[in-house]
């Protein structure tokens, strides 16, 4: 039980960052029929619907007064094990039939550079005064890098 429960943990610090930095800024789907959307408004053939997974992220109304806090525990049900949000709400990997192909990937992309470079580095910001920001683009950047410093544990 504690290994499912540490790789719940893992799920949930993934997540609860994915869910405030997701990399798609926005993304649009076209109606390929007419349709109404859950809240009730109605969409022709042809529209396109666009929605933002970065302000989704950020929304109190979805994630509570706390949403701008990165606050793992919230992936975690009344036992603490990690339960995931209905990927409707949780957009970062899209959702239905047309979830992102490489969510597994990245997951096995941060599980491993968890195990590897955390392992073994303490990784800080080079200057701790330097503010960080973003470059909307297709996917979400940080403009002029991240740079940061690696010292050995």
């Amino acid at each position: 039980m504690e290994e499912q429960h540490h790789c719940s943990l893992e799920f949930c610090m993934y997540d609860s960052n994915t869910d405030l930095c997701a990399c798609a800024v926005q993304d649009n789907k076209e109606c390929f029929s007419d349709d109404v959307l859950p809240n009730g408004f109605s969409v022709d053939k042809g529209d396109i619907v666009y929605y933002a997974p970065y302000a989704m992220g950020r929304m109190e109304h979805l994630w509570g007064d706390d949403a701008l806090v990165f606050r793992p525990e919230r992936w975690l049900d009344e036992h603490g094990v990690f339960q995931p949000e209905c990927p409707f709400k949780f957009t970062a990997f899209h959702a239905g039939p047309r979830i992102c192909l490489g969510k597994e990937f990245a997951y096995r992309q941060m599980k491993i550079f968890a195990a590897v470079l955390l392992r073994f580095f303490v990784l800080a910001l080079l200057d701790e005064n330097a503010s960080v920001n973003y470059r909307s683009m297709i996917t979400l950047s940080i403009e002029q890098g991240l740079h940061l410093t690696a010292t050995a544990r």
